[in-house]
C-alpha cells in the first residue's frame, strides 16, 4: 500500500469548513436582520400605541365639549337672564323713586311740626 493521498479528503474538508462557515454567516445576517426588523417593528407598535391613546384622549375631549346646541341654550338662558334683569332694575327704580318721595314727605311733615 502505498502512501494515501490525503489531498482529495483536505480538498473536501476545506470545502466542508467553507460551506459550513458560510452558513453560519447567513444565520447570523438572517437573525440579526429579523432582530433588528423586529425591534423597528416594536417601535412603530409603541408609537401607534401612544398615537391611539392620544387620539382617544381628543375624543373624549371633544365629546366632552359643549356643540352648537348647548351654546344656544346658554344664550338664550343669558338673553333671559338680561331681561329678568332689565326688569328689576327698572322697578328698583321705581321703588327708589317712591321711597325718595316718601322720604321727602316725612322730612316735610318733621320739619314742619
Amino acid at each position: 500500500m502505498e502512501g494515501m493521498n490525503f489531498d482529495g479528503a483536505r480538498l473536501m474538508w476545506d470545502v466542508l469548513q467553507t460551506l459550513i462557515t458560510a452558513l453560519v454567516a447567513i444565520y447570523v445576517w438572517w437573525t440579526s436582520r429579523s432582530r433588528a426588523t423586529t425591534k423597528a417593528i416594536d417601535n412603530v407598535d409603541t408609537r401607534v400605541d401612544q398615537l391611539d391613546r392620544d387620539v382617544r384622549r381628543l375624543e373624549q375631549t371633544l365629546q366632552n365639549q359643549p356643540d352648537y346646541d348647548d351654546i344656544e341654550r346658554l344664550r338664550a338662558d343669558l338673553a333671559e337672564n338680561n331681561r329678568t334683569l332689565a326688569k328689576v332694575s327698572a322697578e328698583l327704580v321705581g321703588t327708589t323713586a317712591l321711597l325718595n318721595r316718601l322720604h321727602e314727605y316725612l322730612l316735610q311733615e318733621r320739619g314742619g311740626k
